[in-house]
């Protein structure tokens, strides 16, 4: 079985359970107090674009937002005067990154 992501349906359970409105219906409760087996067991498989996400989103958390390094190299270049951007190569990365700045 794969679950799909569904932002409103996560939303409204979050709701829900946030606000206490399960445990007060006639059928939660009813359905608390049963137990319910399954002929198999239950399980859960992650897909690897899942597993590739996760991951990702852990090295983005874990790096830090600014790159001393670079800012140093940087600031030491324009106060020695010899800061030389090219202007073409920012051009390009303009382009390669933002596509649709320069449509016509």
């Amino acid at each position: 079985m794969e679950i799909q992501y569904s932002p409103g349906l996560l939303g409204s359970v979050r709701d829900a359970y946030g606000q206490g409105r399960l445990e007060n219906t006639t059928e939660a409760r009813a359905y608390a107090g049963t137990a319910h087996p399954s002929a198999q067991g239950d399980s859960i498989s992650v897909s690897q674009d899942a597993l590739l996400l996760s991951e990702a989103h852990r090295a983005a958390q874990s790096a830090p937002d600014v790159r001393t390094d670079k800012v140093e190299s940087l600031r030491l270049q324009v106060a020695n005067g010899t800061y030389k951007p090219d202007s073409r190569l920012i051009a390009a990365n303009l382009l390669r990154e933002e596509p649709g700045l320069f449509a016509l």
